[in-house]
């Protein structure tokens, strides 16, 4: 699914609902730039998304994990540079703590690795990210979740555009679930 796609078939899911599903403005140049230079080259179909929307508006969920009902929303670039600084800060706790982040092999097992790439987030607790350091059997451009209580790294995609697709999936399971946030405030 190309980013254009996924951001018309959210269009048609809020739309379902009544709900104005409003992208930003795009992120500047600049800022894919510093984005770049800190974590390493960006994946085309992401910033093809940043081009369009520099992220959520607001509380406005835009991606689902397959298989879970939850609603995340897309990171700006400095919001995307916030929750990796934050990641690498943790790391060791989260090693000293709770050991290995995973045992797949897809996955190295570390609960940071320079040049990932946060994209998505559900206040921290839920983090989508571009995994550039795959495991063994991993695949560089998979998309893997930072997942806390219990805490741990998950394999979710084989890459971003898979990942949309998954995400689009995921969200027409359950259109009402995945918009509960924004329904409830009416």
């Amino acid at each position: 699914m190309t980013p254009e796609q996924y951001l018309q078939h959210l269009q048609t899911v809020y739309a379902e609902y009544r709900l104005p599903f409003e992208c930003k403005r795009p992120a500047t140049e600049a800022d894919l730039t510093e984005l770049a230079a800190t974590l390493g080259p960006l994946d085309p179909a992401l910033a093809a998304i940043w081009r369009i929307t520099e992220g959520s508006n607001g509380e406005q969920p835009m991606f689902q994990r397959p298989g879970f009902v939850d609603a995340l929303e897309l990171l700006t670039p400095k919001q995307a540079l916030v929750q990796a600084r934050n990641m690498e800060k943790r790391a060791q706790r989260m090693w000293d703590l709770a050991g290995p982040a995973s045992a797949d092999k897809r996955l190295t097992g570390h609960w940071w690795h320079a040049g990932w790439l946060p994209f998505a987030s559900f206040y921290g607790d839920i983090v989508l990210l571009v995994d550039k350091h795959p495991g063994a059997e991993g695949s560089a451009g998979q998309i893997i979740a930072y997942v806390h209580d219990p805490d741990e790294i998950q394999w979710v995609a084989p890459n971003f555009e898979s990942c949309l697709q998954c995400s689009a999936d995921s969200i027409d399971q359950d259109r009402e679930e995945f918009l509960l946030g924004l329904l409830d405030q009416d």
